[in-house]
C-alpha cells in the first residue's frame, strides 16, 4: 500500500478520561490506554511518529510500554496502524488484533488475531466487546467495554470507524474500495443505533471532543465524558452525511456513458463513434467485449454480424483478419472493426469513465489484464447480464469494480449481488423510480440506467436521482449533454 505516512503530530498531555482508560494519543490520531491490573491494552496506534509520543506519555501517567499485552486496531486505515511496528520492537510480548478484511491496508507487522463480530476480549479486570461494523472500511470494528466512576458503571463505546469523507467516490475510487461499503456504514449505524452509551470514545479526537471535554475536567463536578446523548447524536449525524454525499455525488459525478451499438444512427461501436462522442462531451464511454475465432478480443454489439455487415453468424466464428475485411455501414464511409486494446490505447489518457460489457464467457482475466495495463482500472466498470461472469472477475481481481446489467431486481438479486461484492446496479431505465434509485443507493449501489431511449425518458431517469445513464442516439446524446452541462453552469 505504498509508502508510511509522515505527518507533523500535535502532541496533547496525557490524561485519564474515565475509569480505567486513558488518552495517550496526538490530535491527529487517538490512541487510548486501558489499564486493566493485568497489563495494559492499547487501542490504536496511530501515524508512524505517535510511537515516540505514546510511549512519552505513557512514561508520565507512570505505565511502562512493556506492560501492554494487546494492541486492538479499529480498523486498518494507517492513522490508526503505523505506529505498530515500531511499538512492537519495545513491547515484544503483545499480541495485534485486526480484521483481517483490512489487512491491505496496513504495513510492518501482521495480526496475531483475526477481531470476529461478538469477540470479547478479555484481560484483568476488563471485557472488550466487539462487533464487526464496516462500511469506513471493510474491517471496521467497534469495541464496547464498561468503566467505573465514583462507584457507578458506565458503557463506553467506539465507533471502529466513522469517517464518511472516505466514502466520497474520489477516495473510494483512488483506494478501490467498493462502493457497498455506502450500504455496510448505513447498516452498521443502524446496528450501534440499537446500543445505549454513556461514554462515547473517539478514534480522532475531534469525534468527541477529546480535548474540549479534557478542559472542562479541570473544574467541573461531573465527568464531561459522560453524555448519554452524544452517541446517538453523532450517529444520526454521520448517517444523515452520508446520505449527503451520495445525493450530491449523483449529481456532480454524473456520467453520460456514450453506447452506440444500439443506435440506427451509427450502428456499431467504432473508433470514430466514440471520438465524436467525446467530442461532444461525454464523459464515459460503455462498450461491448467479445472474442474471435483467433482470440483477439474485439469491440462489438451483438452476436450476429447480420445488421451491421451483411454476414451471418457470430464474431466468433471469424478470424480477426476476416472481420477487418467487414465494414460497418455508415453512409458511403466506413469504419474497421477495433480490438479493444486498441481503443484502450486511443482513449486512455482521456478523462472518461470506461463501462466495459462481457458479451462471451472465458475473456474475464484478458478483459482485466488490459485494464490493469493501460492503467484505466480506477475508472472503470465491468458489466455483464450474467453474474457467473462478474463473479469470476471479483475472484481474479477482487477490487476491481463490477455491475450487473438487468431488466428486473428483486430482493433476492440484491442479496446476491452483495454477496458476490457488486459495486454498480444497471436497471432498464423502465425499472427507475426515485423510490428504487433511494433503496438501491440505501444499500450501497452506484446506479447507471441502460435502456434510455428519448429525451424524456431521460429526463425521467436523471430526475430519479440515478448516478449516470448510457445513451444510444448520439444527436439526443448531443442536446442532452448540452442541456445538463448548462445546468451546472447556472
Amino acid at each position: 500500500m505504498g509508502e508510511k505516512v509522515s505527518k507533523i503530530l500535535t502532541k496533547v498531555k496525557p490524561f485519564r478520561m474515565i475509569g480505567n482508560i486513558y488518552f495517550v494519543g496526538t490530535v491527529e490520531a487517538s490512541s487510548h490506554l486501558i489499564n486493566t491490573g493485568a497489563g495494559l491494552i492499547l487501542i490504536d496506534t496511530g501515524y508512524e511518529g505517535n510511537a515516540p509520543l505514546i510511549v512519552e506519555s505513557m512514561q508520565q501517567l507512570g505505565f511502562d510500554i512493556k506492560d501492554v499485552k494487546i494492541i486492538l486496531h479499529s480498523h486498518g486505515h494507517r492513522d490508526h496502524t503505523d505506529a505498530t511496528e515500531a511499538l512492537l520492537r519495545l513491547a515484544p510480548t503483545a499480541k495485534t488484533y485486526l480484521s483481517f478484511r483490512d489487512i491491505r491496508y496496513i504495513q510492518g507487522f501482521q495480526p496475531d488475531f483475526d477481531i470476529q463480530d461478538g469477540d470479547v476480549i478479555e484481560l484483568g479486570n476488563t471485557k472488550i466487546e466487539c462487533w464487526f461494523t464496516p462500511g469506513h472500511t471493510e474491517g471496521s470494528v467497534s469495541f464496547f467495554l464498561d468503566v467505573e466512576e465514583n462507584g457507578l458503571v458506565y458503557k463506553a463505546a467506539m465507533f471502529g470507524g466513522s469517517g464518511v469523507n472516505q466514502l466520497k467516490k474520489a477516495f473510494m475510487d483512488d483506494r478501490e474500495v467498493p462502493y457497498r461499503c455506502r450500504g455496510l456504514f448505513f447498516d452498521s449505524v443502524e446496528r450501534l443505533l440499537q446500543r445505549k452509551v454513556d461514554v462515547m470514545i473517539g478514534n480522532h479526537s475531534w469525534q468527541n471532543r477529546t480535548l474540549e471535554k479534557y478542559e472542562k475536567m479541570q473544574s467541573a463536578t461531573i465527568n464531561p465524558f459522560i453524555d448519554p446523548l452524544e452517541w446517538g447524536v453523532y450517529l444520526t449525524k454521520l448517517r444523515d452525511k452520508l446520505w449527503k454525499i451520495i445525493v450530491e455525488e449523483s449529481r456532480s459525478k454524473f456520467v453520460q456513458y456514450a453506447h452506440r451499438g444500439a443506435s440506427e444512427y451509427r450502428p456499431e461501436n467504432t473508433m470514430s463513434a466514440f471520438s465524436e462522442a467525446v467530442r461532444m462531451g461525454v464523459n464515459g464511454i460503455e462498450t461491448d467485449i467479445q472474442k474471435t475465432k483467433d482470440g483477439v478480443l474485439v469491440l462489438f454489439h451483438d452476436n450476429t454480424l447480420q445488421r451491421v455487415t451483411g454476414q451471418t453468424g457470430s464474431v466468433c466464428e471469424y478470424t480477426y483478419e476476416q472481420l477487418q475485411r467487414f465494414r460497418v455501414k455508415k453512409g458511403e464511409l466506413c469504419d474497421t472493426i477495433p480490438t479493444l486494446e486498441a481503443f484502450l490505447r486511443q482513449f486512455a489518457d482521456k478523462e472518461i469513465a470506461f463501462a466495459l460489457e462481457l458479451k462471451v464467457e472465458g475473456v474475464e482475466k484478458e478483459v482485466v489484464d488490459l485494464v490493469y495495463r493501460y492503467g484505466v482500472n480506477k475508472r472503470t466498470v465491468i458489466t455483464a447480464f450474467e453474474l457467473a461472469r462478474l463473479q469470476k472477475v471479483k475472484e481474479y481481481a477482487p477490487h476491481m469494480r463490477v455491475g450487473y446489467l438487468t431488466e428486473s431486481v428483486t430482493e433476492d438479486t440484491l442479496r446476491v449481488l452483495g454477496e458476490i461484492g457488486v459495486d454498480e446496479i444497471c436497471p432498464h431505465a423502465s425499472l427507475v423510480t426515485a423510490e428504487n434509485v433511494n433503496a438501491w443507493h440505501r444499500q450501497g449501489f452506484n446506479v447507471r440506467a441502460w435502456g434510455v431511449a428519448d429525451e424524456v425518458c431521460m429526463k425521467e431517469t436523471y430526475e430519479a436521482g440515478v448516478d449516470g445513464m448510457t445513451f444510444n442516439a448520439p444527436d439526443v446524446i448531443g442536446a442532452y449533454i448540452a442541456k445538463i452541462n448548462g445546468e451546472k453552469e447556472s
